[in-house]
């Protein structure tokens, strides 16, 4: 009788061991399967909050010569990129304006407005650049909602 409790006992062990690798197994599969949804779920939670809006508005103004300037409104106040942007060019040249990026600029005439809106952007309105032609000024109005 004690070779069959000893053979037993035996069998015990080498299920437990089984078991143990059956559930190191799966558990590497499920860690497989987390990983793999990771980027979709970051890209859930990036689309949340850029879809956030706090409803507060912040109005500047800023006048524009033929040196390249900006407005950094991640490193200095509101701390956090606008979801959208209002332009009023008050002259009396017309002014360059780059979002984000200083090479991709559009020109704002005197006395022109523009709406930038970026609701459902991956990229917000991180910095605002501004340059005027060669010997010209503008004074340039913006009013940013974050």
């Amino acid at each position: 009788m004690s070779s069959e409790v000893t053979q037993r006992n035996e069998w015990d062990m080498d299920l437990s061991g089984i078991s143990g690798s059956l559930m190191l197994l799966m558990g590497l599969a499920l860690m497989a399967v987390v990983a793999s949804t990771l980027p979709a779920t970051q890209q859930i939670a990036q689309g949340l909050q850029t879809l956030s809006y706090r409803g507060k508005s912040d109005s500047r103004e800023h006048t524009s010569t033929e040196t390249l300037s900006w407005i950094d409104l991640i490193h200095d106040y509101p701390y956090i990129p606008w979801i959208s942007a209002y332009f009023i060019n008050d002259g009396p040249d017309a002014v360059e304006i780059a979002v984000n990026y200083p090479n991709d600029r559009f020109i704002l005439n005197p006395m022109e407005t523009i709406t930038v809106s970026r609701p459902g952007a991956e990229e917000r309105i991180a910095i605002i650049f501004f340059k005027c032609a060669q010997g010209e000024t503008a004074r340039v109005r913006i009013t940013g909602e974050y």
